[in-house]
């Protein structure tokens, strides 16, 4: 049978409406538990730690902080090492009701069991893309689900966004899957009218808001073809029209960052851009801007450093890590033209109006906030930086940490340290949170981790997923 009959058969009876469908994806039966390669011992797992960690950085704020993980006082040790995945694991990993979530590029979704690393079921939702049908891109040998997926907790359902083929075709999906009864409760075509699906990669983290899976689009590495930066709403229910908001760029304006959209404790939505297609000269275009977005996904404000048309011509995307909400109606960017900027929500601003700006390196994947302190990835430095906002609207630089193997990711803080992961190296380093001494340093057994891989830390489990496992340690 094939995969659209595959689905047919899976969710049938699913939500109808305008936006969703059930002929894109497909998926199998729950598989059987398979053995973990390591015998865990029960997690250390402190009254009061976080047990969940449902969507990327642990909230919509994008802040990749768990104030209440234990105090880390010790080298962590391996809990558990899964079973082979079929493929590389780009999101981060999810942590809910005792299941480690995680999706690879081979369009599989993964329910592991928290405590003990083995597959308690999976869901297939497609057949990934062969890489050589892309125009372009760096992720090899086929392109499935590169995003971080995100639970809804009130419902138990996970979302997760797949690029599958069909026939030679490429399709974007979002597929709604139940973490309880593990199947797929319903799915929705992604692709928008005109665009061509090939040259529109989905890498962004997904965001719930208001009743919607927030979903966004960039390209391909090597920024080939036409393709734009988009923001879509799809319904939690499945049922409703897809709202969409479209960078109003001629080309380009990727939303990329594998952070994906923020969503501030306000409701209110932000969304980092990459280089538009205007030049000095041209009128703005909304490229390497921060652009705020009303719960209906209608523009509500911008920012654009004042070399804008500049960074555009160098591809020195404002938007390759995600605003980070500081909780106060503030916002930190940074990305690759290597300025951090302090932001105010609801007044952003427009063209050249931070409320401060501090000179730190060119920054990809995302970053972290633990208050009053940033940390910040410089990504071709192999290093991290300590930014302290305030008082007031002030940023200051404080350490810096270098990488003992050169290569550092987007930090998690967790336990009064600051954890990244050398995808190079195959390097946990965990750095002390005041001083920025490295503490310590392990090696992982998840195959090769991915590009801006970054740490989940919940129920006392720090996990990492990479090209062929998934490891969590305590």
């Amino acid at each position: 049978m094939t995969a659209a009959g595959l689905l047919a058969l899976a969710v049938a009876g699913a939500a109808c409406g305008q936006g969703a469908t059930s002929s894109r994806a497909d998926t199998t039966s729950p598989a059987s538990a398979a053995p973990s390669t390591t015998t865990a011992p029960t997690p250390t797992t402190t009254t009061g730690a976080a047990a969940a960690w449902t969507t990327y950085g642990d909230g919509g704020q994008r802040q990749s902080a768990a104030p209440s993980f234990p105090s880390v006082t010790h080298t962590p040790a391996e809990a558990w090492t899964s079973a082979p995945l079929d493929g590389a694991v780009y999101g981060q990993p999810l942590v809910f009701d005792g299941q480690v979530l995680v999706a690879t590029e081979a369009d599989t979704v993964y329910g592991l069991d928290a405590a003990t690393g083995s597959t308690s079921w999976s869901v297939h939702l497609g057949t990934p893309v062969p890489a050589d049908a892309l125009p372009c891109g760096d992720i090899t040998p086929e392109v499935g689900v590169t995003s971080t997926m995100v639970v809804d907790p009130a419902s138990g359902t996970l979302f997760a966004s797949a690029e599958t083929d069909e026939a030679g075709t490429v399709h974007h999906v979002l597929a709604a899957i139940s973490t309880s009864a593990h199947r797929v409760l319903w799915t929705a075509d992604l692709d928008q009218p005109g665009w061509s699906a090939a040259a529109q990669l989905q890498r962004a983290a997904l965001a719930l808001a208001d009743g919607l899976v927030l979903v966004g689009f960039g390209g391909n590495y090597g920024d080939c073809g036409s393709y734009h930066g988009w923001v879509l709403g799809v319904p939690v229910s499945g049922a409703g029209a897809t709202l969409v908001y479209r960078v109003p760029t001629a080309n380009q304006g990727a939303v990329w960052a594998p952070g994906g959209v923020t969503v501030d404790p306000g409701g209110a939505i932000y969304a980092a851009t990459g280089n538009g297609s205007a030049g000095p000269g041209q009128a703005f275009d909304h490229g390497n801007a921060v652009v705020a977005l009303s719960p209906t996904l209608t523009e509500t404000g911008y920012f654009a450093p004042a070399q804008w048309a500049q960074e555009n011509a160098a591809d020195a995307d404002l938007g390759s890590t995600a605003p980070i909400s500081l909780g106060d109606g503030r916002l930190f960017i940074v990305g690759k033209q290597a300025t951090g900027y302090l932001l105010q929500g609801d007044a952003l601003g427009g063209i050249g109006h931070p409320l401060a700006a501090v000179a730190l390196c060119n920054s990809r994947g995302a970053n972290a906030y633990d208050a009053p302190a940033l940390f910040v990835v410089c990504t071709d430095e192999g290093s991290l930086v300590r930014v302290v906002v305030g008082p007031g609207d002030t940023l200051t630089r404080g350490w810096s940490w270098r990488s003992p193997t050169g290569g550092a990711g987007s930090p998690t803080v967790a336990g009064g340290v600051v954890w990244s992961v050398d995808p190079g190296a195959s390097v946990l380093y965990g750095i002390d949170e005041s001083s920025g001494a490295t503490r310590y340093a392990v090696t992982l057994g998840t195959g090769t981790p991915t590009h801006f891989a970054a740490v989940t830390a919940a129920d006392g489990l720090l996990i990492v997923a990479g090209s062929s496992a998934v490891e969590a340690l305590h």
